[in-house]
């Protein structure tokens, strides 16, 4: 999973004859000797070192439905795009493909994208996520993930610093990093390198002291940078100029090699990461540890978490089994195949019916989203394809010089994201 949410490299424009081609050509054709029909899927999960079930799930597919042959391809995330975009403009991609909202709105743009508006699993989706899945109010994507991320704690240190429960309040947190820096502790660690774990610090801020609607309301001209993310900056900029977190060290480290590793080692009190990391800490961490909503409000208040929304399921407009492609779909939506899902990957239900899956050590998380403090994730709602990679680059530029200015830097995000109203 972490090596989904890297930032993505943009899909390359696919020409006029491309899109015109793929809109006049089968994805695929074929059978099997039997007769069986073969549906092609590919998907950035399902190899690797992320299985996510599917391999079970493609067995029980089949199984339930014996006329059709499931030919699943895994693609590493790193070059998912290139294979896809190759296939597209030939008209020869996979019958179901897995995407995510930066693919989603690409491919969607692009024509390639089938409208699965009318498919049984639609109204059973959490209207929260509906922004995520449709473009011009039409349904293209079955979204499975909603991962949570939050501040994981380890209790042990905490103990040991005399700090008594996990912070609540952004003051309680800002008190215990002080309390762990005196004690000579490591307090919050935010590896930052190429901006990842500032942005998911800052996304978890925004939940907290954001209007969860900002993002719905980007692309509508109604909300901007500037007018509304100087709280969580400013937030930020307390953490670097008090000395509490050393934006240039943490600038070199790499989230998803040194974070996970030094937070393994027992090195930090505190580290913003992803449930997908939670069954590594599980089987190799020496201590105890939670995941929780991040104490960002003021005083009083209490913490809350927000959810990256992960992959989904999409079926190519040309595709020649475009009934067996929605099946599929549909098939990953029940709630056996869905609940197998999303426990091998620890996310959130994106389901009316589905529960999500109980983890000991996330259940102060599981409990903010069943309480309902909780936010998608904001940024990923314009629908300017790496408005991520935009941001990022702005909090890396942060955490070298915490004296930026906030005005300054949010106007620039509001120039360099533009206004990317979905084409009619």
């Amino acid at each position: 999973m972490r090596t989904r949410l890297r930032r993505l490299t943009t899909a390359a424009a696919a020409s006029a004859f491309a899109l015109v081609l793929a809109a006049c050509s089968s994805s695929s054709s074929g059978t099997t000797a039997d007769g069986k029909t073969v549906l092609t899927v590919v998907g950035f999960e399902g190899g690797g070192n992320e299985i996510a079930d599917i391999p079970a799930i493609n067995a029980a597919f089949e199984k339930a439905h014996p006329n059709i042959k499931v030919d699943y391809k895994y693609v590493a995330n790193t070059e998912y795009d290139a294979y896809n975009n190759t296939r597209l403009a030939a008209g020869t991609a996979a019958d179901v493909l897995m995407v995510n909202k930066d693919r989603l709105t690409t491919w969607q743009q692009q024509g390639f994208l089938a409208d699965l508006s009318d498919q049984p699993w639609v109204k059973r989706m959490l209207p929260n996520l509906a922004p995520y899945t449709q473009v011009d109010g039409k349904t293209y994507d079955f979204v499975q993930q909603n991962i949570p991320i939050g501040l994981y704690a380890n209790l042990d240190l905490l103990k040991k610093a005399g700090i008594k429960q996990v912070p609540q309040t952004w003051p309680e947190l800002i008190s215990d990093l002080k309390t762990l820096r005196a004690k000579n502790m490591g307090g919050l660690e935010i590896p930052n390198l190429k901006g990842w774990d500032a942005e998911q610090v800052s996304l978890a801020l925004a939940a907290n002291l954001i209007d969860p609607s900002w993002g719905s309301g980007y692309d509508k001209g109604t909300s901007t940078w500037a007018a509304t993310w100087s709280p969580v900056i400013d937030h930020l900029k307390q953490l670097l100029t008090s000395g509490l977190v050393d934006g240039k060290t943490m600038n070199g480290l790499d989230p998803f090699s040194q974070g996970v590793s030094q937070f393994t080692a027992g090195k930090w009190a505190f580290y913003v990461d992803g449930a997908w990391d939670l069954s590594h800490y599980q089987q190799s961490a020496k201590f105890g540890f939670t995941l929780n909503p991040f104490p960002g409000g003021p005083a009083g208040g209490k913490p809350k978490t927000f959810t990256f929304i992960g992959s989904g399921w999409s079926v190519n407009g040309a595709s020649s089994h475009k009934n067996a492609a929605e099946s599929y779909v549909d098939f990953m939506s029940q709630p056996q195949q869905d609940s197998a899902y999303l426990k091998a990957e620890s996310c959130f239900t994106t389901l009316t019916d589905v529960p999500s899956p109980k983890v000991t050590q996330s259940a102060p998380v599981a409990a903010a989203f069943a309480a309902g403090n909780t936010s998608p994730s904001q940024v990923e709602v314009p629908n300017y394809p790496n408005s991520e990679d935009k941001f990022t680059a702005q909090l890396n530029a942060l955490f070298n010089n915490p004296s930026m200015d906030t005005g300054a830097l949010l106007k620039q995000l509001d120039k360099e994201i533009p206004k990317t109203p979905s084409k009619k």
